[in-house]
């Protein structure tokens, strides 16, 4: 069944208009067919929702929220209030979700200076939205008692630098296993690893995964 999409381009000038264009309209919705039939426009207005109050909690500080806890709160609702669905394979769906339901989450996290990156433009794995789906998408454990323990430690540089943006992050069982290493339970959040230790270990192409 279809889902909307919306392309990089499109979004692009949508969000960042030029110098004395009028007030930007949203792009037009494409839909892609694929998958079950899903109320998405409910699914987003949900999460917004969702997301928004969670920022009311995570007050901005200079102009920008304090990330690191708001991330970690936020990573295992977004990935329980989206479906199964091969819209989730499609970096398109995640920059209509951004654009058309979750602008003002973005805006309100990153302050000011809108970053078409944090929409997924340019580079999709930049996508807030993405990013706090795949942070759980990775780690969940249905062997824990509460499945989402592992999405919520570390800060955001490990997950990005450590896990997203390497190859061996793509595997689950190795993701579960480096941040039961790094952040074990017994210390809290405090890291086994300095930071030049994790981005050494990080550098290595570890060829027996």
């Amino acid at each position: 069944m279809p889902y909307p999409i919306i392309s990089r381009a499109e979004a692009r000038a949508y969000l960042l208009p030029s110098d004395g264009q009028a007030e930007p309209v949203l792009p037009q919705v494409r839909y892609s067919d694929d998958g079950t039939d899903e109320d998405w426009d409910a699914i987003g207005e949900e999460l917004a929702k969702f997301l928004n109050e969670l920022l009311d909690i995570y007050k901005p500080s200079k102009g920008a929220i304090g990330g690191g806890e708001f991330e970690a709160a936020a990573t295992a609702h977004v990935h329980e209030t989206l479906p199964a669905h091969p819209a989730l394979a499609n970096p398109e769906f995640w920059t209509w979700l951004a654009v058309v339901h979750c602008r003002s989450v973005i805006d309100r996290r990153y302050g000011e200076n809108r970053d078409p990156k944090n929409f997924g433009i340019g580079t999709a794995i930049e996508n807030l939205l993405y990013r706090l789906w795949l942070r759980a998408e990775l780690s969940v454990d249905d062997s824990r008692s509460d499945k989402y323990d592992l999405a919520r430690r570390g800060d955001i540089d490990f997950w990005r630098s450590h896990l997203f943006r390497q190859g061996y992050g793509n595997c689950r069982t190795f993701a579960r296993a480096l941040i039961s290493f790094q952040f074990p339970s017994d210390v809290g959040d405090k890291p086994r690893l300095k930071i030049a230790q994790i981005r050494a270990l990080a550098k290595q192409r570890l060829d027996l995964i």
